[in-house]
């Protein structure tokens, strides 16, 4: 069969890739590269001032050792290496100045013992609102439907949580109360000290390159999609151009608020299920500025440091990427990737400063996702994204597979 992808992130490519040796495949990328909302700087990324030697990531870093199962098969099946990182390390900078360390953090610190018993007592009352917070989130079908702010527990255990979602779907501080709880719930119940993380060596493009290697298939980037036209016997998009090509079945990779813009014969039930969805425009930047640490007297950075802002009201992190890069040299520049930290950084401590477009996870637009999986084939259609999974990048391999498994493509 001749079939079309739209959008060439994560789930796009993992789907061209597994279905490559099956069909002739043609993948549509609006962007002048591949690689969605991964951004590895010196791999897909080449307007940068950075030594050629060093690959930085400035979107997606690193993942789960344990939970992301299907992302590590497909990375053994590439032949990828990857390697584990310190990546639960994490302090949370409070609006009144004063901050709480996570027990990693604490750990790789240079305090002495009685401020390192001092660190863990501010620890208690987390500890306690996050075994609430577990006991609360036990029985996963309470999940559905409902917006993480049902089982909130704890002041500053709420602070920090909004801040580690913000971190992992980079959704603006004050809107992380109406995340789905069945994405929510999930990530933060496995957030807990000693949880494994794992980071691609060479950056995260290194497994898209391993997959171009092998694929034999049509690539066309920079590709303007005027509409796309399903019909009884197959689809057709066309371009700006005014040229139009023919294929046997479509898979939207793309974020689900883009759906319907390309469709020109969405069904009534599609409307209902991508209406809700809406974009989230971020901006991520890469740099060197460890000057607004000096006002929380520390000079020692985690992996992920969390800051509150506008007496609590808004937030940002920086994860530093020296360590969850892989960069060791102590005469490398100290590496951070920010968001909504901005107006703090020096312009000229910035590296690299890059937009991104990902889903506004609700628990409005979330109800249409098993409905979404489902109808997988209807009218020549098929969808593939984080967001039919987890929202991470386990979610988007886990969608390619089920759309190559409908298309009797390759599994992992």
């Amino acid at each position: 069969m001749r079939i079309a992808i739209i959008g060439g992130g994560a789930a796009g490519m993992t789907t061209a890739y597994l279905l490559n040796n099956h069909h002739h495949v043609t993948l549509f990328e609006k962007q002048p590269i591949l690689g969605g909302n991964i951004r590895t700087l010196n791999k897909n990324v080449t307007d940068v001032d950075l030594d050629p030697t060093i690959q930085l990531d400035n979107g997606v870093i690193e993942f789960q050792q344990d939970k992301f199962v299907l992302f590590h098969k497909l990375m053994k099946k590439l032949g990828v290496r990857v390697e584990p990182i310190r990546g639960g390390s994490t302090t949370l900078y409070l609006a009144n100045g004063q901050y709480i360390s996570s027990p990693g953090a604490i750990r790789d610190s240079q305090l002495d013992l009685w401020e390192r018993i001092g660190a863990y007592s501010k620890l208690l009352p987390i500890v306690f609102s996050y075994c609430t917070f577990l006991h609360r989130t036990r029985n996963p079908g309470d999940w559905q439907n409902r917006p993480i702010a049902d089982f909130w527990s704890g002041h500053r255990w709420r602070t920090w949580q909004r801040m580690l979602l913000m971190y992992a779907y980079s959704i603006p501080y004050a809107q992380i109360d109406d995340v789905p709880a069945e994405v929510g719930a999930e990530i933060l119940r496995q957030s807990g000290y000693g949880t494994a993380w794992t980071r691609v060596v060479g950056g995260v493009y290194s497994y898209f390159e391993s997959m171009l290697r092998m694929f034999r298939g049509e690539i066309q980037m920079n590709a303007q999609i005027d509409a796309i036209h399903r019909t009884a016997d197959g689809v057709l998009i066309k371009m700006l151009s005014g040229y139009t090509h023919t294929f046997d079945k479509v898979i939207f990779a793309v974020p689900p608020d883009q759906v319907l813009e390309l469709l020109a014969d969405p069904t009534t039930n599609e409307l209902q299920r991508f209406a809700p969805w809406q974009a989230n425009h971020v901006t991520t930047i890469v740099h060197t500025d460890t000057s607004f640490y000096k006002r929380y007297g520390v000079n020692f950075f985690t992996e992920f440091d969390l800051f509150e802002k506008n007496e609590g009201r808004d937030g940002g992190y920086n994860a530093y990427l020296n360590r969850l890069c892989g960069l060791t040299d102590v005469h490398t520049p100290h590496y951070s990737l920010a968001y909504n930290l901005e107006e703090w950084i020096a312009p000229k401590n910035v590296v690299h400063r890059q937009n991104h477009h990902t889903p506004r996870y609700t628990t409005e637009a979330f109800r249409s996702r098993q409905e979404i999986i489902a109808t997988n084939g209807i009218n020549q259609t098929y969808h593939a994204g984080a967001y039919l999974g987890n929202g991470l990048h386990e979610g988007a391999v886990s969608s390619a597979l089920t759309v190559s498994q409908l298309l009797d493509g390759d599994t992992i």
